[in-house]
């Protein structure tokens, strides 16, 4: 090993990044585990309310988006709507890509790697574009 890989305290560099990008990976594998658990188990409460709320019906009636009222939304999943329930669990499967590269974006910028910051950053632009547009 080089001298110029130890800091002032004779320890490895290498270490200190490679420590922090493990934390990093942890926290991201953590974030899509626990995050696509958690849309799942709420659509699959929302569908198992819907189903004992209207039967075994042979038909779909469209219902009324809330997406356009998020108030409506947050409020309706407090009363146990199952149309708010796996709304909201759908948004929340929508919102972990968006978190990801939000971590990523704040790695890279605690790195002062300016290349990755600019390519995250249009990612993370087009992913907030996608969204709002398609809302």
């Amino acid at each position: 090993m080089h001298l110029s890989n130890f800091d002032n305290q004779g320890l490895d560099k290498n270490v200190y990044s490679n420590h922090d990008e493990q934390q990093l990976e942890n926290l991201i594998s953590n974030l899509l585990r626990f995050g696509v658990i958690a849309a799942c188990s709420t659509v699959l409460i929302g569908g198992v309310l819907y189903l004992a709320q209207s039967g075994m019906q042979r038909f779909f009636e469209g219902q009324p988006s809330v997406l356009n009222a998020p108030k409506l939304m947050i409020s309706g999943v407090l009363v146990g709507s199952y149309n708010s329930i796996i709304i909201l669990g759908l948004l929340l499967l929508i919102a972990i890509p968006i978190v990801r590269v939000i971590l990523s974006l704040l790695t890279f910028v605690k790195q002062r790697d300016l290349t990755y910051i600019t390519m995250t950053s249009l990612a993370l632009s087009g992913l907030i574009y996608s969204f709002v547009t398609a809302c």
